[in-house]
């Protein structure tokens, strides 16, 4: 909930905000956090420009002459807690009139503006949470169906179960090899369907760690100042992977992330005490914040495997005469394959059915060099993480939310 003080601010800029910026969608998803982040850019903006202006103020005083670097320095940066911190540095060393309440004020607004900076970020969090556990259960609910209406399992396609679905339909083969399902086609259609959940997934799992390595950049810890440039280009790095657009880059630059520059990260830096420490509070955050990033990893491959064959399930043809094709046959079995380990979890041939099906579909589309290639090599990589044992953690997990 917002308190008062973030009450008050709302009231005027939202005039402005609503001519200035396109108007969210009140049964959005994320219009929660899209309201709170138009309100957390206002307030920062207006916070700057009047921090800044004081810092002219204090510039153009003699008394402060030898603060000429630092006045300059706090005007140009854009790390709110370093004007801040220079602000009350220079109002701590000038002596004051007891009646002069300038000071008491200036001292009161800048509080006044840490615990609006931190409402916001509070709220955010709290947004970002509510919508996790929203997701989480309604994956856990499909387990609780399962057990209630037991899949049937049906007979994968193969020559017997086609040839008597032509018989059926009077056709013959000769008949339907001029036709066929082009793979490039459905590949486009299906990453269409699912590129903006499948970045919102992969948003959700980085804002956790850029919330909280805001907190740390931000909070009063100065045992980390050794650290500042380091926790720096982390949150840097997160930025420029939650500002790209595409969704296959957006993922690429995740894994190249994870896997080139934080190994390297850890190679050099595996045996200094300050890094060491600086792991322990990244985990403590955590930890205080309730938060499992493995977890939460699990769940999210899970959502994005689940999303995919959702919308694979509704791009399938429908016209029996297309049994005969190889593209569309192999898009069928794979898809019974998934729902066939779906609802036996526990089962390992059922997920290595599964899986070396997949794997064998992405094969053939960086083979044949198809343009429309990185929907299945997404999937592979996820289902790559969802096997028999993962299930089971999932699984676990569920009974606790319940």
């Amino acid at each position: 909930m917002l308190d008062w003080c973030l009450f008050c601010v709302l009231l005027l800029p939202l005039v402005q905000m609503e001519t200035t910026s396109q108007l969210l969608n009140l049964s959005a998803r994320n219009f929660q956090l899209d309201f709170l982040r138009d309100l957390d850019d206002l307030v920062k903006q207006r916070a700057e420009l009047s921090l800044n202006n004081y810092l002219d103020r204090l510039g153009s005083n003699p008394k402060n002459a030898n603060y000429t670097t630092e006045l300059s320095e706090a005007r140009a940066t854009s790390k709110f807690q370093s004007k801040v911190t220079l602000i009350k540095q220079l109002l701590d060393r000038q002596p004051h009139l007891a009646t002069d309440l300038e000071p008491t004020f200036v001292l009161r607004n800048l509080i006044f503006l840490n615990r609006l900076k931190s409402t916001l970020r509070a709220s955010k969090d709290a947004s970002n949470q509510e919508i996790r556990l929203m997701r989480m259960h309604r994956l856990c609910q499909q387990f609780d169906l399962k057990e209630a209406h037991p899949y049937q399992e049906s007979r994968l396609i193969n020559e017997e179960t086609i040839g008597k679905a032509l018989e059926q339909l009077n056709l013959t083969r000769s008949e339907v090899n001029s036709t066929g399902l082009d793979l490039n086609e459905f590949g486009a259609q299906l990453y269409e369907r699912v590129k903006l959940s499948g970045a919102e997934i992969i948003d959700n799992y980085l804002n956790i760690l850029r919330s909280m390595l805001q907190d740390i950049i931000e909070g009063d810890q100065g045992e980390l100042a050794g650290s500042s440039d380091k926790l720096e280009n982390m949150l840097q790095q997160l930025d420029a992977m939650l500002a790209t657009q595409d969704f296959f880059e957006k993922r690429q630059r995740v894994y190249a992330y994870m896997e080139l520059q934080l190994s390297t990260d850890y190679e050099n830096m595996r045996d200094s005490a300050r890094s060491q420490h600086l792991t322990e509070t990244l985990l403590a955050q955590l930890k205080a914040k309730g938060l499992d990033l493995f977890v939460i990893f699990l769940f999210s491959n899970f959502e994005f495997l689940d999303l995919v064959h959702r919308h694979w399930d509704q791009l399938l043809p429908q016209t029996g005469s297309l049994l005969y094709d190889e593209t569309a046959r192999q898009l069928y079995d794979l898809q019974h394959l998934y729902e066939i380990f779906k609802m036996d979890t526990e089962c390992e041939a059922k997920y290595e059915a599964y899986s070396s099906a997949l794997r064998r579909l992405n094969e053939r589309t960086v083979d044949q060099a198809q343009r429309n290639r990185h929907i299945f090599e997404l999937l592979n990589n996820a289902a790559r993480n969802v096997g028999t044992v993962t299930f089971s953690m999932i699984k676990a997990k569920c009974k606790e939310l319940v």
